[in-house]
């Protein structure tokens, strides 16, 4: 057992010491300000991309969010693909004027083949490079009224991707819905803010984010579960700079009920697995192989950031345990099953109080942002925890269970209007 402990400690120490630079990153995001990008006079042609699937409920709001931009509306085209609808999804969305286009395909109904149809039919009807970049949406989403004039300032200054800032609109409606707020807010704290400072490349979450035109030349091909991750570890690997731009805000809905907050986790952990054995090959090429500098160290940085962290931890975990059970059967040693009962419940109370930690440094960082009481946001910082310790045997069941993307149901009917004062009119924009 000694021996294993030693083992064990060695191996902890090598890791912590390969993601050290991690703690700089927290260090840098929690004192340093935002990145600012220069204004321009410059104001670039987008086309902004919807996926959506049964959005009824909250796809107008979107829409109205974005014809209510400060920005020369003349230069942006809406497009909503509507993926597998049985609703009003594309009925609303052609009224509230974004060209629309049905897709009917079960058998594959995930959001990256949705963007994959919707790109193909852009690029058969217009051409892909009609407009110079491409915004990503999901219909929950809503915008802060200088998004796009935000977004083209990061855009303009040559910016392959440019990455949002994102906000969440149903914060305070219960444990879970916070959970996923701070998870987001730590990332922009720990990892977005810091890496902007610092020059280097940013993952894409999900949506919120402007792409060049001519990335598209050849399709989108990013199809996984978690085709976000897919598109950043690529990118990164292609040397292509992701920037991240504080200033552009938009809104996302996140889960509020457990079984779908597990069904949600579940994906993430399969699809980024995926993505790591597929995107890894390339990352340690760009560390080894490229000339010396900040890409190599973008390499590094999202080589480790795909790592599965909790998958590793969890089969880490579970070897030692069992290893230890073995040891304890043999020298038939009650205390030692006690002893690595303890050190299980140690680790897990360090883990809990590590989490609550960043928890709290972080809704400290991000306060003015938060949309929540403080009394309610103080008692969400030691609920929190859980939503990363749940990561564990969540990356577990990921292993076993063939996962099938299913869409999140979002009843959040809110209006940007209800968390930007004075927003502007937007009578004459629409087309």
């Amino acid at each position: 057992m000694e021996m294993l402990n030693q083992l064990a400690a060695i191996v902890s120490t090598l890791v912590s010491v390969l993601m050290l630079y991690k703690a700089i990153y927290t260090v840098i995001g929690f004192f340093c300000k935002a990145k600012t990008y220069p204004a321009t006079d410059r104001l670039h042609t987008y086309g902004i991309v919807i996926a959506a699937r049964n959005e009824q409920v909250v796809i107008g709001h979107l829409l109205d969010s974005i014809w209510q931009q400060n920005y020369d509306m003349t230069r942006v085209k809406v497009f909503v693909v509507a993926d597998n609808c049985t609703d009003d999804t594309a009925a609303i969305a052609r009224a509230k004027g974004a060209i629309v286009y049905e897709r009917h395909d079960t058998s594959k109904a995930r959001k990256g083949y949705a963007l994959e149809y919707l790109f193909a039919c852009i690029n058969r009807d217009f051409g892909i490079n009609f407009v110079e970049g491409y915004i990503v949406f999901d219909a929950d989403n809503l915008l802060h009224p200088d998004y796009l004039t935000e977004i083209n300032k990061a855009f303009d200054t040559g910016a392959d991707i440019a990455v949002g800032y994102r906000n969440i609109k149903n914060f305070g409606r219960n444990p879970i819905s916070s959970a996923y707020g701070i998870h987001f807010y730590r990332s922009t704290m720990q990892l977005h803010r810091p890496r902007a400072r610092l020059g280097l490349p940013t993952h894409i979450a999900g949506t919120g984010y402007v792409l060049r035109a001519n990335l598209l030349t050849e399709g989108w091909h990013y199809t996984s579960l978690t085709e976000d991750t897919q598109f950043t570890l690529t990118s990164v690997a292609h040397g292509r700079h992701i920037a991240f731009c504080e200033a552009a805000t938009f809104y996302d809905e996140q889960p509020h009920e457990w079984r779908v907050m597990i069904r949600q986790r579940i994906r993430w952990a399969k699809g980024r697995l995926f993505c790591f054995f597929r995107c890894a090959p390339g990352l340690l090429r760009g560390i080894f192989k490229k000339p010396c500098g900040g890409k190599r160290f973008s390499c590094y940085d999202m080589f480790f950031y795909a790592l599965p962290k909790a998958l590793l931890s969890a089969l880490a975990s579970m070897l030692f345990a069992l290893i230890s059970a073995i040891v304890v059967g043999v020298t038939v040693n009650p205390e030692g099953a006690g002893s690595a009962v303890l050190s299980l419940l140690k680790s897990l109370g360090t883990s809990y109080l590590s989490f609550a930690l960043i928890g709290a440094l972080t809704v400290i960082r991000e306060r003015r942002r938060i949309p929540c009481s403080t009394g309610k946001l103080i008692l969400y910082v030691f609920t929190f925890p859980l939503f990363d310790l749940v990561g564990l045997p969540i990356s577990l069941v990921s292993l076993c269970m063939r996962v099938k993307w299913k869409p999140i149901k979002h009843d959040e009917a809110i209006r940007v209007e209800d968390l930007v004062r004075n927003p502007p009119d937007s009578t004459d924009k629409q087309p």
